[in-house]
């Protein structure tokens, strides 16, 4: 590990001293198509010409280099393709205007004891040859690249709608799973013989419940404010079920942001699920907003016994947020409390690394 450091140097370097080996053939051939062999006559002014030309194609070659470097951490590629390379590609057309002017005027000036305007009509034929060998290479590096990003990014949103099915299969099969429809039947039943106004409540969030999962299949994102309002009838179901068993400290005063649908039901889901709830040991969750953060954090209660699962929950919401920011999931596990923090997001951020 501690050579590796030194071996990207060392391949840095090599790369730098192929390019500049590069850039001289270039030089060399493009002078002697111009010159012909006038060049063997006096080495001195082929010396020169040839310096003349690596100056000119290493500033223009690496400074669009530096220039793409710095343009790709503001406007990636992967989010717009096509404004990234509307963007690259005009500034790199305005970068290398300018730079032949300068070089060409200190070459001349330094290298050829001349000046550009003494000089014009040749000077405009090398910068229009210049200008037209830098606008085709970089014409065709950008469009390469345009295709890669278009492609990186097609894949990335089907792996986002893969992880999204995932989600929603997670969601729907908790649903459907034996021991829900049983306990919430047990339940139902319970209330009925004893509780009429509370079984028709309890029937009324379970369909809550059930409609809400059915309207957000298809959605990438929903407002936050919807989701805590689904949350509320989520949370009433199973207090109805635990009774003072279960205790939900839900405290959100900001709304304002998007999150992946259903992400916050899943991680409620599992901690009821994976916990200990009764009487001795009640089960008390937290939810709260803390800056661009949602947390959700719950007692450390494991059941010794839980219910089959694949834990591909937390990884699925990890997933699918990915699509959206590089702001992590974040799952911490001390002090006797399991919380995790999903981000919030906001509609400009659809899609964006931001």
């Amino acid at each position: 590990m501690m050579n590796h450091p030194v071996n990207n140097k060392i391949k840095f370097l090599l790369r730098e001293f192929r390019d500049i080996l590069i850039l001289i053939g270039i030089s060399s051939g493009a002078t002697y198509m111009f010159a012909g062999n006038r060049i063997f006559v006096n080495y001195n002014i082929y010396l020169r010409s040839i310096f003349y030309g690596f100056c000119v194609g290493w500033t223009i070659w690496k400074g669009n280099q530096i220039l793409g470097w710095l343009l790709d951490k503001k406007y990636p590629w992967n989010v717009k393709p096509v404004f990234a390379l509307t963007v690259h590609l005009g500034s790199s057309i305005l970068y290398t205007i300018i730079d032949i002017v300068i070089v060409n005027y200190l070459i001349y000036k330094y290298v050829f004891n001349t000046n550009i305007i003494d000089d014009w009509n040749r000077f405009l034929g090398y910068a229009l040859v210049q200008f037209v060998i830098a606008l085709l290479v970089t014409t065709i590096f950008y469009v390469k690249h345009y295709f890669d990003s278009w492609r990186e990014l097609v894949i990335k949103e089907e792996e986002f709608k893969r992880e999204a099915l995932a989600l929603r299969y997670e969601t729907l099969k908790s649903y459907v799973n034996p021991h829900f429809l049983f306990n919430s039947l047990s339940v139902l039943s319970s209330l009925v013989e004893k509780d009429v106004a509370k079984s028709q409540e309890f029937i009324k969030q379970l369909s809550d419940t059930y409609r809400y999962v059915i309207e957000q299949k298809d959605k990438e994102l929903v407002a936050l404010e919807v989701e805590i309002d689904f949350i509320r009838s989520f949370i009433n179901l199973h207090k109805i079920r635990h009774g003072e068993n279960l205790k939900v400290d839900l405290n959100i005063e900001n709304r304002n942001g998007f999150i992946i649908p259903l992400s916050l039901q899943i991680l409620l889901e599992n901690a009821f699920k994976h916990n200990i709830i009764s009487e001795e040991e009640p089960l008390e969750v937290k939810i709260w907003r803390e800056n661009d953060y949602l947390i959700v954090q719950n007692k450390l209660q494991v059941r010794k016994t839980i219910s089959e699962s694949n834990g591909i929950g937390l990884e699925t919401i990890s997933k699918s947020y990915q699509f959206f920011t590089k702001q992590p999931l974040v799952v911490l596990k001390d002090n006797g409390f399991f919380t995790v923090k999903i981000p919030i997001l906001y509609m400009n951020e659809k899609g964006s690394s931001e």
